[in-house]
């Protein structure tokens, strides 16, 4: 998605001729660009043009999920204790890490994140779950926020499809959508 179709994250452009929000978002994007691992974390953002869905399971009917670009992006990275789950396919890592994303090399970049999106970063693909602001995340009174969280998971093997975001409505719930008959 591009930066600016977020409406809910947007701001008044004129808080940035202020040199004290300047100067906040320009430690911040060198803190995250400084302290970002290397090779950075690679963001895939899902090509969602595509609107073939199955009206059973809601997943897209391809067999494969379309990228539409990939991004490196520095990012502070925050692991959580991994939890080994034996499952049909063998031990599988069950782990929730977050991604510290900057405001300002997402608006260089053009891009915002998204439920669905994919991150390939320290050999583990991860899907995006949700998207935060963390409360301490802003610039004292001025609405502008400084970084975001993308709250991702690691992706079960062989599974390249995203997570179905459940705020956007399926073409079988949409009226006038004609959907396969049951047999």
């Amino acid at each position: 998605m591009k930066f600016n179709e977020r409406k809910d994250f947007l701001y008044d452009a004129t808080v940035f001729r202020r040199s004290d929000v300047a100067t906040a978002l320009g430690i911040h994007k060198e803190m995250v660009s400084k302290h970002s691992p290397m090779p950075p974390p690679r963001f895939f953002e899902v090509d969602r043009s595509e609107g073939n869905f199955d009206p059973l399971w809601h997943m897209p009917v391809g067999q494969r999920t379309v990228f539409s670009r990939q991004i490196d992006m520095p990012a502070l990275v925050t692991f959580q204790k991994p939890d080994w789950r034996l499952t049909m396919i063998g031990v599988v890592p069950q782990r929730r890490d977050n991604f510290w994303l900057d405001n300002t090399l997402l608006l260089e970049a053009d891009y915002f994140p998204m439920r669905g999106d994919m991150v390939f970063y320290n050999g583990y693909r991860y899907i995006v779950i949700n998207v935060v602001i963390e409360p301490n995340g802003y610039w004292h009174q001025t609405n502008v926020w400084l970084g975001l969280i993308c709250e991702c998971e690691i992706a079960i093997d062989g599974d390249a499809r995203p997570v179905v975001n459940p705020a956007v409505r399926v073409p079988a719930e949409i009226k006038g959508v004609k959907v396969l008959p049951e047999a």
